[in-house]
C-alpha cells in the first residue's frame, strides 16, 4: 500500500511540474502592448494602447475605434488573439487594422493593413 503511495505522489509532483510552465507563459496585455510597440515602432500613450503615435510622426496620434481580444485556455492549451482598428485624430482617413495571435512562444500576425503594411 505504502508502494503505490508513494508512486502516486510521484507522478503527481511529476504532473504539476509540467502542467505549471505552460500557465507561467500565457501571455496578456502587457505583453501585446511590449510586443505591438517593439513590431511596429509606436509609442503607446496609456496601459491598454488605446492610443498611440508612430515614432518619427508625432504629429498623428491614432486611437483605437474598435477591435476586440480573446483568451482561452485549456488544460495543455493557451489562445489568445487580438483585434484593432486605428484610425489617425487629425487625418480620419488614415487607418490601419492589425490581428495578431498567440502561437506557443510568440506573436504572430495574421491581418495587417493601411498604417501597419507601411510602419518601419
Amino acid at each position: 500500500m505504502k508502494k503505490w503511495l508513494f508512486i502516486g505522489f510521484v507522478v503527481l509532483i511529476v504532473a504539476w511540474a509540467r502542467v505549471t510552465p505552460m500557465y507561467t507563459i500565457s501571455p496578456g496585455m502587457d505583453d501585446f502592448i511590449s510586443w505591438f510597440e517593439e513590431t511596429y515602432s509606436v509609442q503607446c500613450e496609456d496601459e491598454s494602447c488605446d492610443a498611440f503615435t508612430l515614432i518619427g510622426d508625432q504629429t498623428n496620434t491614432y486611437v483605437n475605434q474598435e477591435g476586440y481580444m480573446k483568451q482561452s485556455s485549456g488544460f495543455f492549451t493557451f489562445d489568445m488573439e487580438v483585434r484593432r482598428l486605428y484610425r489617425s485624430v487629425e487625418e480620419p482617413e488614415r487607418v490601419g487594422t492589425i490581428e495578431v495571435r498567440w502561437n506557443q512562444d510568440s506573436f504572430e500576425i495574421t491581418e495587417e493593413t493601411g498604417i501597419f503594411v507601411s510602419s518601419p
